[in-house]
Parts: structure tokens; sequence; C-alpha cells
């Protein structure tokens, strides 16, 4: 098998070119888990290695030479998790054991508590993107594969997550990034 790394890289976005820079590693090496933060603290969330991990960890950019704190836990164990949010929040969802329309929501002003669930995707599914702005969360794509693009909307997030227009081709296995006006979902697999 594969090995699994903890090895957490820093890029300097004002130096673009030089090597990343390797920082203070995640609580334990893992692989397919999902990440997302706010302005002081990236957070990583599931994954497995060697087996599937509810783990959250934290990142402290301001002393981001020591190890990632262990936070609190998703709601079940999963990888294939992805993950959004805003400066408040943050989003996980998807995954597998399942597929799984589970999304739990990360409090960062409490974050020793576990994230709570809240309404889920549209539709099951794992190996998705997500990515949002201050106010929605995107998540698309997944496993099977699917063209869903499903919007969490952070002011009224126990709802379940209506499906919005849909990517332009099925896929998983793709990334997401964007900024407050719009997200893009780029590269994945999908079927010959």
């Amino acid at each position: 098998a594969t090995p699994t790394v903890s090895t957490v890289d820093r890029v300097d976005y004002s130096n673009d070119t030089s090597t990343a820079v390797a920082k203070g590693p995640l609580s334990s090496a893992r692989r397919t888990l999902g990440a997302t933060g706010n302005g002081p603290f990236g957070y990583f969330g599931g994954g497995e290695g060697p087996s599937e991990v509810s783990t959250i960890d934290r990142i402290d950019y301001s002393n981001d030479t020591a190890e990632a704190v262990q936070k609190g836990s998703l709601s079940s164990v999963r990888r294939f998790v992805s993950a959004t949010g805003n400066s408040d929040f943050g989003y996980f969802g998807g995954g597998f054991p399942g597929p799984v329309s589970t999304v739990n929501r990360l409090d960062y002003s409490n974050d020793t508590t576990d994230a709570v669930t809240k309404g889920p995707l549209s539709v099951a599914r794992y190996r998705t993107a997500a990515t949002g702005n201050s106010s929605f969360g995107y998540f698309a794509g997944g496993a099977g594969p699917k063209s869903t693009v499903d919007r969490i909307d952070y002011s009224n997030d126990t709802v379940d997550a209506p499906a919005k227009g849909p990517l332009s081709s099925a896929r998983y296995g793709l990334a997401a990034t964007g900024n407050s006006s719009l997200g893009y979902f780029g590269g994945g697999e999908s079927p010959i």
C-alpha cells in the first residue's frame, strides 16, 4: 500500500517561485481528507491512514511550525470528504464509507466541540470538491460520477442543500477554488 504522510507545506504567496516549506505536521499521517479555514487558522478533517478517521486538526497560521492540534471531531469516520466555509464556520460534506450526504459544521469560535450535523447534501456522494464565499458553500461532483452542484446557505444551514446548475460533465476527484463572486471546479475523472 502507498504510505500516507502528515506533511504540511506552506507556499509564500509573495515569493511563490520558491519551493514550499515544510511546517508543523498533522497530528497523524492520512490522505483523502478535506480542508478549510479562516483568517487565523486552517482545519483538516477526516481522511484515512490506514483506516478512516473523524479527526479534525487545526493549524495556527501565526505559529505554523508547531504540530497541528486535534480539535472537535466529525460526526463519523470518513474519507474522501470535501470542505469549505466562511470566517465563522467550516463545513465538511460527503464522504465514504457510504457514500454519505452528511454535512458537519465546525464552529471556529468553539472548535474543541465536535462538529454538528446540518442539512444534508441533495445526494449521497464522495470524492466531491467544495468552495464558497461568505454566504454560501458549494459542493460539486462526486463518485458515480455525478454532475450535481449543491448550495449550502450559511444563514439557514439546517435545511437540505438544494441542487443548483450542474457541472458541464459528471466527474469525481476534482478540485475547487473561487472568490466572493465565482467558483471554479477543475479536473477530475469521468468514465470513457
